[in-house]
């Protein structure tokens, strides 16, 4: 390989590795429960691998809006679902101040496809303030299904 082409071999792997690591919010011990890529910025449920703590992160990498744990209160984020006939709908609600967050994925079964769709509702008080739509397929991964606290499914207007 001529030498001349050395940087720029250097900044193509340097460049994708980036790229994987911006996928998410979370940290290195941290795995991604929902990833929601919006237009200007990102949000993460992470969950620490050595304790199970979760944490929700939003901003971009470097420059956090907002960052909310269960480390102190640990029932902080409650799961819920509700079937539908080929598909379904959950979400992971949590409380910041006076706003309620609902993360949601959901899937509606239409003709011999699936609609899919995933984002996040906030509420202040009982009005819907935001429904922001994910721009990936950010679906809720199992382990929220498996280990977080369960509430009652509310019908959240997620579109």
């Amino acid at each position: 390989m001529k030498l001349s082409h050395f940087p720029i071999l250097v900044l193509m792997l340097f460049g994708w590795s980036l790229h994987a690591y911006a996928d998410n919010l979370c940290k290195d011990d941290e795995a991604a429960v929902f990833n929601c890529e919006l237009p200007q910025k990102k949000s993460s449920l992470c969950q620490a691998r050595s304790d199970g703590a979760l944490v929700y992160r939003s901003g971009r990498r470097g420059r956090i809006d907002i960052e909310i744990s269960n480390r102190k209160k640990i029932d902080a984020f409650r799961f819920s679902y509700t079937p539908y006939a080929g598909g379904g709908e959950a979400h992971i609600k949590f409380l910041n101040g006076d706003y309620k967050y609902y993360l949601y994925d959901k899937t509606i079964k239409i003709d011999d496809d699936h609609n899919l769709s995933a984002g996040i509702v906030i509420y202040l008080g009982d009005k819907r303030v935001a429904n922001l739509i994910c721009l990936n397929d950010a679906s809720i991964k199992q382990q929220a299904y498996e280990g977080m606290t369960r509430e009652e499914y509310r019908d959240v207007g997620a579109k």
